[in-house]
């Protein structure tokens, strides 16, 4: 039986979360993790070894490498958690989930983004942290969790998935800061060195138009006024700078923060 000592614990958080990602439960109960990393199969078994005090049965097949354990573990879940994962694509957030303190959750998505997460470091201009799921109520989970660090993101289908992408410095910043990967994971490393890579963050411009449309709906000209800065500039933060020659700088628009809708002439840019 799962204590509640043990229910919060960061071992229960990384599990629940690898599940979510590359494991799962069968309809039986049957627990399954599967990965090419040793490192996050060893972050899975010792999390489970602390918990259930349970070895796995583990089998290599061409790098992958396979870890089951018996329908008595996935059952003591399912008693905790209902049945967030019963078989091929049931995963769901339950409410004795979604119930959890914000610092579980954190470690729930650590695994997750340690699992199915990418660092997408394409200099000099396009650098994002991903993270697919073929079921939508999974992204819009992930992105709720985001949101109360106000980590801005942009979901969107991608190739019959659900797509989460972090976009601009302040964002990846306050991800880096409050969820991560975990430490001395390879992906952590790229995290570090993409926000070391970003010599010029835009962020400050950004978060000074972010301000001002809080105020209110604004044209590009009466933003450009109130920062005494060319419409043009404004127009780049706003919509990003697409460029031939090189990577593109994507905008306010593009992270999914500020929309705009046309009015006669104008468009008028508003907080999302």
């Amino acid at each position: 039986m799962i204590s509640k000592s043990i229910k919060n614990s960061n071992e229960l958080a990384l599990v629940i979360g690898h599940i979510f990602g590359d494991g799962g439960i069968n309809n039986k109960g049957r627990v399954y993790y599967c990965n090419t990393e040793k490192f996050l199969i060893d972050e899975f078994v010792n999390s489970m070894n602390r918990i259930f005090n349970i070895k796995p049965w583990i089998k290599e097949e061409e790098n992958i490498i396979r870890v089951v354990y018996p329908v008595s573990v996935g059952r003591e879940l399912w008693a905790v958690f209902d049945k967030f994962s019963f078989g091929k694509d049931t995963k769901i957030i339950t409410s004795q989930i979604r119930e959890m303190p914000l610092k579980w959750k954190i470690k729930v998505l650590q695994a997750w983004f340690n699992d199915d997460g990418s660092v997408i470091n394409y200099l000099p201009n396009y650098k994002v942290i991903a993270i697919k799921q073929k079921l939508k109520h999974l992204i819009e989970f992930i992105k709720e969790v985001l949101e109360e660090f106000d980590i801005k993101v942009k979901v969107e289908k991608d190739s019959g998935k659900w797509l989460l992408r972090i976009f601009g410095y302040e964002n990846i910043v306050k991800f880096s800061k409050n969820i991560n990967f975990s430490k001395s994971y390879r992906k952590s490393e790229k995290l570090e060195e993409m926000i070391k890579s970003i010599t010029r963050p835009h962020f400050v411009t950004k978060k000074r138009i972010l301000k001002l449309l809080e105020e209110s709906p604004k044209t590009i000209k009466e933003i450009s006024q109130r920062l005494s800065m060319n419409k043009q500039v404004i127009y780049g933060h706003l919509h990003g700078l697409k460029r031939r020659s090189r990577k593109s700088n994507f905008g306010l628009i593009d992270s999914g923060a500020v929309i705009f809708k046309k009015v006669g002439r104008n468009n008028i840019y508003i907080i999302k």
